[in-house]
């Protein structure tokens, strides 16, 4: 009997991963940052996203709400993300700003 349980929780978490979106290359190239690291750099606006996920799926959710912000922020040229909430509720949602920081190789 517990052989079948945790087979069922192991169904039930490989199922809640699955759901994860994967972010394209793009947005993959948006990074999070604090307010110190995006200091000089240019606001290029305001990113949100929301999933329907939450409850035993809220990290997939609040991951895809994220990564669907980091699309927005890679379509305005933004190379950081400062999160100001990301949560789960009845769905999830990722709200931040979005800014332009020129990087160079010391």
């Amino acid at each position: 009997m517990r052989r079948h349980a945790r087979i069922g929780v192991v169904a039930v978490a490989l199922a809640i991963s699955a759901c994860a979106v994967t972010p394209t290359h793009e947005a993959m190239a948006v990074h999070d940052a604090d307010a110190a690291m995006v200091h000089g750099c240019k606001f290029v606006g305001y990113v949100s996203g929301t999933s329907g996920w939450s409850g035993l799926a809220a990290d997939a959710g609040e991951s895809n709400a994220q990564n669907e912000a980091r699309e927005k922020a890679a379509k305005l040229g933004a190379t950081d993300i400062v999160w100001q909430t990301v949560r789960s509720g009845w769905g999830s949602t990722a709200n931040g700003n979005a800014y332009s920081c020129l990087r160079t190789n010391d």
